[in-house]
């Protein structure tokens, strides 16, 4: 009997200890599992959300190989803050699905939230469809694990409402990818969505097309936005790829503070935007709004310009049959106006983002060895920003470099509390990484700095329109040169509220000191075809020189030829285009009999003013041969190359590959050179030029290309160039000064 008794006073206490330990190991688990409630009030955070619906279904992707788990995140939208205090019940029906389509798992997920209050002033909003400010309840969330997924690509979500008072709800949906940035295969995932639809479109042999240095460099990414399948109008390019939700959204009371969309203008902060051809814009003010509206030609062939609105009511105007330029808007007093391109799509400033840096605070990124950087920072004047190359946590090389810009007038700091205001202008610095560099270390007491990377051989592409390529339109996407870093320690810089969000605006083009002098390269030992055409005389607005040399030409009537003198040094020359062959031809006017003009079209002199064409010489390049060409003609080197192109017939587009041998510096520099550059160059088939080619007598222009030549390069040699497509070229040198001894056909302007 009494060892009955201690075996079951044993049991007892056994059981015991085994239930404390599972309550233990239960509450710890808990514990690690648990979200900070408040990640998310350290930023106003906007972010995309999608409509959920009881009679429809929202449907996302993912890859379940590289998905670790998904996430769905959640809020109850009201017309207005309820009375009650009562918790909103709604429930979310998801549904897994395989690549088949076939339902591999469903289940139901409810939720009991709370609306958002209004103590300490943080009232959650949300601007939702038509930006109206609507009461928002606190965020909720639920969870697949990987375990759930490994059969799944598809989760589509279904609401079921249990609560009245509800307006709708709305839903993000992340994909957590993992972290490690030496995992190849999981590498491509934590790019930006942007970037990836690029490389894909561009690459036709998709990832495998990218180095490891290149995905290496990406930008690292927890948790995945992930977007809806069959929803127009999907845009992340405004969200926060770090989102720090799910459970309390703080966002704007837009009773008290300035609405982002809105751009604020002052004596110290200007505003601009691009215009585009064929786009009317419409212009919301306040009432006596004190705004001065200034056009710029970007190209500068034209002077600046004050624009009047037509005003429509107080507080609406709009600016319409503007030519493709830039409008920048400024005022002697606060205030604020919204701009948007046909009635309907607002303008969106560009954002960057930057680590604001203090002395206990420094900033710390792995970047790839032999990749290239550009630091920029923002920094009072004479304040001192170090840099340290590390190679394994040693120091190899340190930098320091002083601020020395001026406050900016376009670009302005966004706070917390959506006030503008004034900063110092960018500042930047390229270097090159040495082969052992793995590790950076910025170093400053007062200063915003921010680091973009990219491979030195890694592919740019860029497209050129006669005017201006609008981002807007898919058929201009590039692939851009730079990708800006995240820091190692971006989560400290999160949490004591260091990430600062600067919005951009584009200056309008300076006039330069001196105005550049160009001429035209000898191509007849590479290039034995050439011939002459006709090309308008353009010049910029602040060129004062009047052109009068003699291959500049004028049009000139039929009853005036014969009544001019000898008004020039040098001969009268005479172009005459006529119906029958050959279609152009030139000769002097001594010579030149009226039989001759039987059959005119048009004649053009070299004498008098104003002269609006001039001859050139043109080259012909066939497809897809190469092309290379010296860069430095007597050892003197230009500062840029310009390349024009035509073609006999009218192509949908022309493809031009660049690639410049040279070596680069390896200390810091204020510039960089990319050596290797692809370009889209989209037709005008509105501008003809005359050419005296017998087999053709017209010639399409398409836009130009400069390619500019900095200080970062030393003794630049040879430029290759490939085209798409058979064309006529001339290669063309920038210079500061004028060669003194020019032929003819050498004497060019691009």
């Amino acid at each position: 009997m009494f060892w009955i008794k201690q075996i079951l006073r044993f049991t007892i206490v056994a059981v015991f200890l085994l239930l404390f330990v599972w309550v233990a190991v239960t509450f710890f688990v808990w514990v690690k599992s648990a979200e900070p409630s408040n990640t998310s009030t350290l930023f106003n955070i906007r972010s995309n959300v999608h409509w959920l619906k009881t009679d429809g279904i929202l449907k996302f992707s993912f890859s379940p190989s590289r998905t670790m788990s998904v996430r769905v995140l959640s809020n109850g939208i009201f017309e207005s803050q309820p009375l009650d205090d009562q918790p909103v019940n709604y429930a979310i029906e998801y549904q897994l699905l395989d690549t088949k389509g076939t339902v591999i798992y469903k289940g139901t997920y409810h939720h009991a939230a709370k609306a958002a209050s209004n103590d300490f002033q943080q009232q959650v909003k949300q601007i939702i469809e038509n930006r109206e400010a609507l009461a928002v309840a606190s965020g909720q969330s639920f969870y697949l694990n990987r375990e759930e997924l490994q059969q799944a690509t598809t989760i589509t979500l279904k609401l079921i409402p249990e609560n009245a008072q509800l307006k709708g709800v709305v839903v993000r949906v992340h994909a957590q990818t993992s972290n490690s940035i030496t995992d190849p295969a999981k590498a491509w995932l934590k790019r930006p969505t942007e970037w990836r639809e690029r490389m894909t479109n561009y690459h036709t042999i998709g990832e495998n097309a990218l180095t490891n240095e290149e995905k290496y460099n990406s930008v690292m990414l927890d948790w995945q936005k992930l977007a809806p399948q069959g929803v127009p109008n999907i845009d992340f390019r405004a969200d926060l790829l770090y989102e720090s939700l799910p459970y309390n959204v703080l966002n704007h009371d837009f009773s008290t503070q300035l609405d982002l969309d809105s751009l604020f203008i002052s004596e110290q902060l200007s505003a601009s935007f691009r215009v585009y051809e064929h786009t009317e814009y419409s212009l919301s003010h306040p009432e006596n709004a004190d705004l001065i509206f200034v056009w710029h030609d970007l190209r500068q062939l034209d002077a600046p310009k004050q624009l009047t609105p037509e005003m429509l009511s107080n507080t609406q105007s709009k600016l319409s049959n503007l030519p493709a330029g830039l409008v920048t808007i400024s005022s002697n007093s606060p205030t604020s106006i919204r701009v948007f391109g046909n009635g309907v799509d607002p303008i969106v400033p560009l954002h960057s983002y930057y680590y604001m840096l203090n002395a206990q605070t420094p900033v710390y990124y792995q970047v790839s060895p032999e990749s290239d950087i550009a630091l920029e920072w923002r920094a009072p004047i004479g304040s001192t920003i170090s840099v340290g190359l590390y190679s394994n946590n040693k120091l190899i090389k340190h930098y320091a470099f002083t601020a020395t810009a001026e406050q900016a007038l376009y670009d302005r700091l966004i706070t917390e509390t959506t006030e503008r205001q004034t900063l110092p202008t960018a500042q930047k610095r390229y270097l090159a990484i040495p082969n052992s560099v793995n590790q950076i270390k910025i170093e400053a007491e007062d200063a915003m700095v921010k680091l973009q990377a990219r491979s030195p051989t890694f592919n740019y592409l860029s497209h050129r329109c006669e005017s201006i390529c609008n981002p807007e339109n898919p058929t201009y996407q590039g692939i851009d040169a730079w990708f800006s870093q995240k820091a190692d320690n971006h989560y400290l810089f999160h949490t004591q509220k260091q990430i600062v969000s600067v919005r951009l605006f584009e200056a309008p083009p300076e006039v330069p000191e001196f105005l550049p002098q160009y001429r035209s390269k000898d191509l007849n030992q590479l290039l034995p075809v050439s011939d002459i055409a006709l090309v308008p005389i353009e010049q910029v607005y602040f060129d004062n020189s009047v052109p009068k040399m003699e291959f500049e030409y004028r049009q000139i009537a039929k009853s005036e030829l014969f009544k001019l003198g000898e008004a020039t040094n040098y001969p009268s020359s005479v172009i005459v285009k006529q119906k029958r062959k050959p279609m152009l031809f030139e000769v002097s006017l001594n010579s030149l009999q009226v039989e001759a003009l039987a059959n005119t079209q048009a004649l053009f002199i070299n004498q008098g003013l104003p002269r609006t064409v001039r001859k050139i010489r043109l080259y012909k390049v066939a497809k897809a041969t190469p092309l290379t060409v010296a860069v430095s003609d007597n050892n003197l080197q230009p500062n840029a190359l310009v390349v024009k192109v035509f073609s006999t017939d009218s192509q949908d587009k022309i493809t031009v590959a660049t690639t410049l041998d040279s070596t680069k510096v390896l200390t810091p520099s204020d510039e960089y050179t990319i050596l290797a550059k692809h370009f889209v160059l989209h037709p005008n088939t509105a501008q003809m030029r005359m050419f005296f080619n017998p087999s053709h007598t017209e010639l399409y222009e398409y836009p130009s290309i400069t390619l500019p030549l900095f200080q970062d390069l030393t003794s630049p040699n040879t430029i290759t160039l490939r085209f798409s497509h058979d064309v006529w070229i001339s290669v063309l040198e920038e210079h500061e000064q004028p060669d003194a001894t020019l032929n003819w056909w050498q004497n060019e302007t691009p």
